[in-house]
Order: structure tokens, then C-alpha cells, then sequence
């Protein structure tokens, strides 16, 4: 692709479907080896304390890359400090913030909210999408379950990821928990502890 100035349109258009389902399928394999790893117990967690802006800006700047969607953040608190696998926190809220761009109209944002209760630092992504009917929402994080099977056929994915954002979130000792009404969007609250660290708070 990189020297794409000799082919035709049609090698282009090829090499380029080549490569998007080359980045599912490595996204797919990722997905199944972070679950064999979880339920052998061999998952590992880098936990340390850092400040939860820094983790939504590089998120923020990663989003922009591959969609130009409107996304907005909302902080009750100036600093909130977590105690959390850095990495496996983007992880998490690219996954939440993908279904959100998936099953939302382009014109309407998507909204992350950050705030603390207690002890736990509470991350909310917001949507305006078409909203999880009730009696889908209990098997939501189950693995490999759909709701729609002919839009899941649109929008890619195999029914792993929201599997994976639970594992991934209960594994750094924290809960996620959905809230949606048809029509009127969904809304996945991401709960983790906050940090003990007197230095960065």
C-alpha cells in the first residue's frame, strides 16, 4: 500500500479490505488470548497510580485518528487519581467508546463523564444510540452474544469486546454496569479504585 502510485484502483481498493480485516482478525486473536489468559489465572496486571485525564487524552488523541465524531468530556473533579493497569484502561475505553460510535448517529456525541464517589473514580461513556432492549441487557457482557445478528454483519465484531471490558475491569479490582432505554442511548459505568499515592493526588 505504501507504494500504491502503481496500482490501479480497483488493486487499491483490494489491498486496502486486506488489511482492515488483517487488523480484525489480529483484534480477534488479542481478544481470544486475553480470555484463555484470564480464566488460566495468567493475566497480568501493571497496577500503578496515575491521573485519569491522562489516560482520556491519550485516548482522546488515539479516537481522533480513526473517526471524527464529536466526543466530550465532562469532569466533576479537577484531578482524579486511579490505581489501574494504564494500558489496559485504553483498552477498555476504546472498546466502549467503539460500540459507542457504532450504534449512535454520526451527529450526535458521545459524551465521557468523569467523577469520584467514595472511594472509586467513576468513568461514564455516554451515547444517544438506538439504546439495549431490557431482556438483552442481563447476557450483555456474556461472550460471543449479539443482540442483532444482522447488524452485528455491519458493524464487524464477534461479540468478545464487552466480554473482555469486564474481565479487563474486574481484573484491576474495579465493576462495569450499563444503563440504557431504548431510543435513548446507552450509558457504561466503569468503576475503579482510587489511588492511596499521597504524591500525585
Amino acid at each position: 500500500m505504501r507504494r500504491s502510485t502503481n496500482l490501479t484502483e480497483p488493486q487499491q481498493e483490494a489491498l486496502e479490505i486486506a488489511a482492515l480485516e488483517t487488523d480484525r482478525t489480529i483484534r480477534l486473536l488479542q481478544d481470544l488470548l486475553d480470555l484463555a489468559r484470564a480464566d488460566a489465572g495468567y493475566m497480568h496486571f501493571n497496577l500503578e497510580s496515575f491521573a485519569l485525564t491522562e489516560v482520556i487524552e491519550e485516548l482522546l488523541g488515539m479516537a481522533s485518528k480513526f473517526s471524527d465524531r464529536d466526543i466530550q468530556i465532562e469532569a466533576a473533579q479537577e484531578k482524579i487519581v486511579v490505581e489501574a493497569d494504564r494500558n489496559r484502561l485504553k483498552q477498555v475505553l476504546l472498546n466502549l467508546l467503539d460500540n459507542a460510535l457504532k450504534y449512535s448517529e454520526p451527529d450526535q456525541p458521545i459524551v465521557l463523564k468523569l467523577d469520584q464517589v467514595g472511594g472509586q473514580a467513576v468513568i461514564q461513556v455516554c451515547d444517544r444510540g438506538h439504546g439495549i432492549p431490557l431482556q438483552h441487557q442481563s447476557r450483555i457482557f456474556d461472550r460471543f452474544y449479539r443482540i442483532d445478528e444482522a447488524r452485528a454483519r455491519t458493524t464487524g465484531g464477534c461479540g468478545l469486546g464487552l466480554s473482555i471490558v469486564k474481565t479487563l475491569v474486574e481484573g484491576m479490582g474495579g465493576s462495569v454496569t450499563l444503563r440504557s432505554k431504548l431510543n435513548e442511548g446507552s450509558i457504561f459505568v466503569v468503576t475503579l479504585p482510587l489511588s492511596n499515592s499521597l504524591d500525585l493526588i
